[in-house]
């Protein structure tokens, strides 16, 4: 497929933010591994196949040199024999991961050698919801927050929300159903809002939010939430894949091996002013300690953005508990993301919450 428009395109919306294009164009070499692909998100009974809370993350380290599969193990204290694996070394949550001595290592390792962490990042649930506010005539004021109170708000009462969307075939509303499935959304909304503190600043805009679906019952239809596979809230997630390459165009990527992934690019052309792409590879990562250093670096990056994915209150009294070892290491890390995004801000790429988002700016300057 031609894709020229489309790079055409990025390279317009980087000049409206002020991005130079050398940051998308200059030469560099991106190592990847991928961690929490479920795969895709569906209802299966009376629930989903994975967790509210799940985020997958595609990404790695920058790097314009290498190290052995030796070296790393030596480094981590492992033996010649044994397997790198972060499932194993990385095992709790984020507050958890703080404390192990293999999550200092690799990150010290990063610092020392002047690589650079990039990742894509996406909330799966909130990714499974975007299409619903896309679908809403009177949304494109300002479609970044609706789409955030809306996630908040389903994800908040998930039972109820899956139940819900059950019932209506999401995303294959049909459109005999479209207004009892937004009537159904506007009853969460007041759920939420009832619940809510009756001076809390959130509720003057939670109330345009359950404005816009009320009216959004006259429309004829919802374009992308109807017609579409009933059951399947997020397809595979290959198209991550395909969006690296296409935008890291001028870039080398190497990838871990992906059967899936593979044989579905494999199946395609990647076209840009005539040339067909090739400027990506996949290599078995229990070879490559490029690729087996992404995959603890995808791993904390997984398990971080979940813990920033609560009240800001709730964030924040965590991070005040930190003992001595954990914040040091909070701090490292951070200090790694700020670094790597002041080297190229489009090392950095989130398919979530505006609210998540502005805590991992918040805390890269807090404590970066």
């Amino acid at each position: 497929m031609d894709y020229t428009e489309i790079y055409r395109c990025i390279k317009e919306m980087l000049h409206a933010q002020g991005i130079e294009e050398s940051f998308l164009e200059r030469h560099e070499t991106l190592y990847y591994d991928e961690s929490g692909n479920i795969k895709h998100l569906i209802v299966k009974g009376q629930s989903l196949n994975a967790d509210v809370d799940s985020v997958f993350v595609l990404g790695g380290i920058h790097a314009e040199d290498s190290i052995s599969t030796t070296e790393l193990k030596s480094l981590l204290g492992k033996s010649v024999d044994s397997e790198l694996k972060a499932k194993d070394d990385l095992k709790g949550g984020f507050a958890d991961i703080l404390r192990k001595n293999n999550f200092n290592q690799i990150l010290e390792l990063i610092l020392n050698r002047n690589w650079h962490i990039h990742f894509n990042a996406v909330q799966v649930l909130y990714y499974a919801f975007v299409d619903i506010v896309d679908s809403i005539d009177r949304f494109n004021d300002n479609p970044m927050l609706f789409k955030s109170l809306l996630y908040e708000v389903l994800k908040a009462d998930s039972i109820r929300t899956i139940r819900h969307f059950k019932q209506y075939k999401y995303p294959n509303v049909k459109t005999r159903d479209k207004v009892n499935f937004l009537s159904g959304i506007v009853d969460i909304i007041d759920q939420y809002i009832g619940g809510l503190p009756s001076n809390a600043p959130i509720r003057i805009q939670l109330e345009i939010l359950r404005k816009r679906f009320d009216d959004a019952k006259l429309q004829e239809e919802l374009p992308f939430i109807q017609d579409e596979e009933t059951h399947v809230w997020v397809k595979q997630f290959t198209q991550f894949y395909r969006q690296e390459i296409l935008q890291f165009c001028k870039k080398t990527l190497i990838f871990d091996e992906e059967k899936q992934v593979m044989n579905q690019i494999a199946g395609e052309d990647i076209i840009i002013d005539g040339k067909t792409l090739n400027n990506y590879s996949f290599k078995e990562s229990g070879s490559d300690a490029m690729i087996q250093v992404c995959d603890y670096v995808v791993s904390i990056l997984r398990k971080y953005i979940i813990f920033l994915d609560r009240l800001e209150s709730e964030v924040d009294a965590d991070i005040q508990n930190f003992d001595e070892n954990q914040m040091n290491n909070y701090k490292l890390l951070n200090r790694i993301l700020a670094a790597s995004l002041d080297y190229n801000p489009l090392f950095v790429h989130f398919v979530a919450s505006q609210h998540t988002v502005a805590k991992y700016h918040m805390y890269i300057k807090k404590y970066g």
